[in-house]
């Protein structure tokens, strides 16, 4: 009779086991489908972006000295995977696993934020060349001082309004902003003063022989 009872024990927890693995089954096979699906639509999406940037040819006006990556190929890449984390977040929800779902969700929700914040630098740094270039071709006697002056005031400015994209405070950019320009504006007056010592001698020297006369 207790080898009965032990067989039937283990039919109820192999039944037990199989009817929840057909209850979750059609869960399991939803989510494995729209990963499928995003995984496409974010290949797809991406490579059509990618291609649409290129004929634009957004990062011949968007070029970073010294670096190793391409504009186009950063929005791309943070395109597509907004694509995906979308679908993921679908997928865990369909899974029941909400924990995963809202996190994932509060990515998704950030990303548009954070992309903002990234053009509107990627846009203050193409205008910051085009204006460095336009000085530096003049023939101001301190014309490249100056295009390097308006090429961080203008990076400077585009910064200050990226971070508040991002839920983060322009104080600290502002501050170091203000340190700077005082530090600039101190060496222009002694290079002015160190520059014009001589001249400015010099009209004394002559406004006192006038006065003798």
């Amino acid at each position: 009779m207790a080898g009965f009872d032990l067989v039937a024990l283990v039919f109820q927890a192999f039944a037990n086991v199989w009817g929840s693995t057909v209850g979750v089954l059609p869960n399991i096979v939803a989510a494995v489908l729209i990963l499928i699906v995003g995984f496409i639509a974010g290949k797809v999406v991406g490579a059509a972006l990618e291609e649409i940037l290129a004929r634009t040819k957004v990062d011949d006006y968007v070029k970073v000295k010294k670096a190793e990556f391409q504009i186009s190929h950063v929005v791309t890449l943070i395109i597509k995977w907004v694509i995906y984390l979308v679908f993921i977040q679908q997928a865990t929800a369909a899974l029941g696993i909400t924990v995963i779902s809202a996190f994932v969700g509060e990515i998704v929700s950030f990303v548009p934020s954070a992309l903002t914040a990234i053009i509107v630098v990627a846009a203050g740094y193409a205008v910051a060349r085009y204006i460095e270039g336009l000085i530096s071709d003049s023939d101001f006697q301190y014309a490249h001082l100056m295009s390097r002056v308006f090429f961080f005031m203008i990076i400077y400015i585009a910064i200050a309004l990226a971070l508040p994209k991002v839920g983060l405070d322009a104080g600290l950019v502002n501050s170091i902003l203000l340190i700077i320009v005082a530090s600039i504006g101190f060496g222009f007056a002694i290079a002015l003063g160190l520059g014009l010592k001589d001249t400015i001698s010099e009209v004394a020297r002559d406004q006192s022989r006038r006065m003798k006369r």
